[in-house]
């Protein structure tokens, strides 16, 4: 029953297939499984060349890879898989899940694997974490956020009750085991999951199908609270030690934090599967790890010595040391790495005295010698960190709950004035009503009577062995009488359908699993039996032991697991445990000297709480009430829009991707008859590459463009020909763009620049070749008339004629090899108003927006989107007048819009039908571009910013302290009277009230 071997066995057959690049991904749960059980070598050697996780969406695509994913199936697991597939990043996807799939589960696979790139899905029972061949944990280390209990110590949190089903199942399925459950009589949360358990086992029949054996196997369900003592002693083997005082996390060691630790040592790697010295020396006990470490560095120096270059002399010197070079970099690192270890665990042992301390731990927890005195000078030692005198006074409280319950009284007044903290004396209560005499199945302290003490002082002097392993955890005797069919079905029954002789019967194979977490400790009695049943030299013979847990313990963790479990509890599990509380003082907080009034006429403990619950619910409400009263905060009001003749700012930034900006043209219009053609005022026009990056030096702004700069170096008197247009007033045509006019004029259509002087003059062929591949970014503000009216950005030039405008489109619509449409990004489009740029005004402006959520524009950031050249885009607006109105009476005037778009294609002329048959008629045939209409509204929104008045604030404080006093009074009075009442009728209540505090 090696659980790494059958871990590593399912890992190398995940990694095995397909024989290609492969990708493996796995989940927060499976990670540390896959660390325990497989090096990075081994998964290069199967071409494993990149582990990730699943939920990292950063990673790339890699097509030709393919992907193995080991995942826990959990909700968050199968959410992280279904995104994946549906965008899938490998070619093929080989999934394998640690634990029994639901006929759910792979229906959901199915649904989201729209791109059919699964090729396989497979259980692989890898559902826990394989710490040694005997020793494997469900790493569920209790918290907050994963609690273990419900609210008593005998109830599972649902959660945590479906984990440990989950993984005790993947371990026998991995193991291929169907066994008998026994389970400890006095736990309900052991016979819950032995129910569990067993009903799992049935309604999976077909996977528990297993070749029966003569005797099935045996799971044994123990609970930790029956024995609460090992995880709080101080280990003293090499495993144990580390994972007391550094901490073990699946199989790494955090060295961070050790003085002048070299930088590859900050976190290092331990587990048996990959080091051959902590594989020997695992279970080694301090004194002897000494030992073993000085033979180890002396080896290595030999090895040093061996390879010194100075040693080789021929070509086979030369070739033994190329072959054993890496070996000896790796047996290098190897030592540096045990030094740094024991280096630190012999400061840690000297600087909190671990042997004095140790040495009183062992002699509470055996009975064979523990002295008042010498627990209270390690207490009082203010070189003993108050972790350790928490743990010594616990250790005291459990050996020593009846017979001296006020030694311990004394002890927790004492650790209180030597640094322990009230916080953390309460756990000694809370660890005698969850843990105590009257909780535990069996009286860990009753085997050590005077013979047991004659046979622990009769073991002989063998260093620290002798004095400091003296404590055996429960777990031994229990094996023990189990070996030798003295384990009784009154203390371990067995769940229904084990058979009538199954407790005569020495199982083979015994699986223990321990609710509330494991120990080293108790690992190395398991691995020491299983070696003296491998030699057949005891008890044991025959029998294989496998030793599992929810997590396991040190006694940081174990302790902090208490904490946490007593949070969910009744109150009363702060309180001295039943039978003793007349003798065990309480641990009340100091309430800061509140007392009830001297005046009153009769004092009561119900008056005395009713009085500090009022003042605690009057200060409560009247420090809401202060708050809300200096809240600041914004009232909205609508009123008729009064203003005339206003002018508004509209602030563009629009992008064309496929329009050149020597085509681009900006015109306004309104109601009123206003146009402005061509707008360049305050417009800045940057031209484009094709990958959307502005060409340098390409901004064209302000009132002269290239036309009035070759206007200007021409000779006094020049007079352009009209080429046949209808000639301007002047009677001259100087420019390209009044050439075109006359054309326009004439209604001829301007499609041959090549042959016009000034067109020629102007580049104008140049610029339709240079630009004819780019884009155009247009920016800058257009001042406009406060009435209805429309802003066009279209291709060419507009000319008015008749009222109507006109657009030359021949330089768009021409076949140059280039796509032209009229795609858009509008980075920002935002009606201002004046006030918009003053910056203290702006400043408030924009806060204001950012706390109602009106800072962004409805068109900000909206795309448009064709592939046509003749393609009309309509943008509809309402502009509503927006104004702030701030504490200090400041205005600050601004505009809001809404925006509605409606897109037309002009290849349909201006009639069309639907696809749903209908035929619509357009009013007029359109232009292709993008025209913004806007109208104003007559309404104008007002938000002001108003506070709570200080009369307001001063009534409700009054009404608060009044009501609160008066309710208090009533309900005091109503008491009282029913306890005279309940007097006079000879009903009093028992003891007289509250003997004893609780522990808070």
């Amino acid at each position: 029953m090696d659980v790494v071997k059958a871990v590593e066995t399912y890992i190398t057959k995940m990694v095995s297939t397909p024989s290609s690049m492969k990708v493996l991904l796995l989940d927060t749960h499976t990670t540390p499984i896959v660390s325990l059980s497989a090096t990075q070598s081994t998964l290069l050697s199967h071409q494993v060349y990149l582990t990730d996780k699943i939920d990292n969406k950063k990673r790339e695509r890699m097509a030709h890879m393919k992907c193995i994913c080991f995942l826990q199936p959990s909700e968050d697991s199968f959410e992280a898989l279904a995104a994946e597939l549906r965008e899938p990043k490998y070619g093929e996807y080989y999934l394998y899940f640690s634990n029994i799939l639901s006929k759910t589960a792979i229906e959901r696979l199915a649904d989201v694997d729209e791109y059919e790139v699964v090729r396989e899905v497979q259980e692989y029972f890898a559902d826990y974490a394989p710490l040694l061949p005997s020793l494997f944990s469900l790493n569920h280390t209790p918290n907050a956020q994963r609690p273990l209990y419900g609210n008593s110590p005998n109830v599972w949190d649902p959660q945590a009750l479906e984990r440990a089903v989950q993984g005790v199942t993947a371990v026998l399925l991995s193991l291929k085991k169907k066994p008998v459950i026994r389970y400890e009589k006095s736990s309900p949360m052991a016979k819950k999951l032995g129910v569990e358990i067993q009903h799992r086992i049935q309604s999976e029949s077909q996977l528990f199908d297993f070749r029966l054996t003569q005797v099935p196997p045996l799971l044994l369900i123990l609970d930790r609270r029956n024995d609460p003592v090992t995880p709080l002693l101080s280990p003293w083997t090499y495993q144990a030690m580390v994972h007391e005082l550094l901490g073990i996390q699946n199989g790494r060691v955090d060295l961070s934090l050790v003085p002048d630790v070299r930088p590859e040592l900050k976190e290092v790697t331990l587990t048996t599967n990959t080091d051959p010295f902590f594989q020997a020396h695992h279970l080694a006990t301090f004194g002897d790890l000494g030992t073993a470490l000085k033979s180890y560095v002396q080896s290595y120096q030999s090895h040093s010595l061996a390879n010194n270059p100075s040693s080789i002399n021929s070509i086979s010197d030369m070739k033994r040391f190329v072959e054993e070079y890496p070996e000896f970099r790796k047996l290098g690192g190897n030592v540096s790495k045990h030094v740094a270890l024991v280096g630190e665990l012999s400061r840690l042992v000297e600087r909190d005295k671990l042997l004095d301390l140790g040495e009183i731990e062992q002699g509470l927890a055996t009975g064979s010698g523990a002295d008042l005195k010498d627990v209270q000078a390690l207490v009082a030692n203010p070189a003993i960190q108050p972790w350790n005198k928490l743990r010594l006074v616990m250790l005291y409280a459990l050996r020593y709950q009846k017979s001296q319950p006020q030694n311990v009284a004394s002890l927790i007044n004492l650790m209180l004035e030597n640094g322990v903290s009230r916080e953390d004396a309460k756990l000694v209560y809370v660890l005698l009503n969850i843990a105590g005499s009257d909780q535990r199945q069996e009286d860990l302290f009753s085997a050590e009577s005077l013979l047991a003490k004659g046979r622990s002082a009769l073991k002989g002097l063998k260093g620290v062995e002798n004095v400091y392993m003296q404590h055996t955890p429960h777990l031994s005797q229990t094996l023990e009488n189990l070996f030798k069919g003295r384990l009784r079905e009154t203390t371990h029954p067995f769940l229904d359908g084990a058979g009538p002789n199954a407790g005569l019967q020495r199982p083979g194979d015994v699986i223990i699993f321990m609710i509330g977490g494991t120990t080293y400790a108790e690992a190395r009695v398991v691995a020491l039996l299983n070696q003296e049943s491998a030699s057949g030299g005891s008890a044991a013979a025959g029998t294989r032991l496998l030793l599992g847990g929810t997590c396991v313990h040190n006694s940081s963790s174990f302790l902090d697991m208490v904490r946490t479990a007593a949070t969910n509890f009744p109150e009363s599990v702060y309180e001295p445990p039943p039978g003793s509380s007349s003798t065990m003082p309480s641990l009340n907080l100091n309430l800061g000297g509140v007392n009830t009034m001297e005046d009153v006429k009769v004092k009561t403990r119900t008056g005395a709480f009713l009085t500090l619950l009022a003042a605690a619910i009057i200060i409560s409400f009247t420090t809401m009430e202060f708050f809300d009263y200096r809240r600041v905060k914004v009232e909205t009001s609508m009123v008729v829009d009064r203003s005339r003749g206003e002018k508004l700012n509209v602030n563009m930034n629009i992008t064309f991707p496929r329009v050149p900006c020597y085509l681009l043209s900006l015109d306004v219009m309104d109601i009123s008859g206003e146009t402005q053609s061509d707008i360049t005022h305050n417009i800045y026009k940057t031209r484009l590459d094709e990958r959307g990056v502005p060409v340098p030096n390409s901004i064209v702004k302000g009132l002269q463009n290239d036309l009035d700069k070759i206007n200007s170096q021409r000779e006094n008197g020049y007079c352009g020909s009209c080429y046949g247009g209808v000639e301007p007033p002047s009677g001259c045509c100087n420019t390209c763009e009044e050439v075109r006019q006359a054309y326009v004029n004439r209604g001829w259509s301007f499609n041959r620049p090549d042959s016009i002087e000034q067109c020629v003059q102007e580049g104008w062929s140049e610029k339709l070749k240079e630009q004819a591949s780019e884009g155009c970014n247009i920016a800058g503000r257009v001042r406009v008339n406060k009435v209805v009216g429309n802003i066009h950005l279209s291709p060419g030039r507009s000319f008015r004629t008749s009222a109507h405008n006109l657009y030359e489109l021949v330089p768009y619509l021409r076949t140059d090899g280039n796509r032209h449409d009229f795609t858009h990004t509008i980075h920002k489009f935002a009606f201002e108003g004046d006030d918009e740029y003053d910056m203290r005004k702006a400043k408030i402006g924009k806060e204001l927006k950012q706390r109602l959520g009106i800072a962004e524009n409805p068109l900000d950031g909206n795309v448009g989107r064709t592939i046509k050249q003749q393609y009309m885009f309509q943008y509809f607006l309402k502009v509503v007048s927006t104004q702030f109105q701030t504490l200090d009476g400041k205005t600050i005037n601004t505009h809001q819009y809404s925006a509605t778009h409606f897109e037309r294609d002009l290849d349909k002329g201006a009639a069309e039908n639907t696809a749903t048959g209908l035929h619509v008629a357009h009013g007029t045939g359109g232009v292709p571009g993008a025209f913004f209409n806007y109208e104003i509204s007559p309404l104008r929104i007002v938000h002001a910013e108003t506070r709570q008045s200080f009369a307001h604030f001063l009534t409700s404080t009054c009404a608060i302290v009044g009501g609160v006093l008066t309710v208090a009074s009533l309900i005091d009075s109503a008491l009282f009277a029913t306890r005279k009442v309940l007097k006079k009728s000879g009903h009093s209540p028992v003891n007289g009230g509250y003997t004893n505090g609780k522990l808070m």
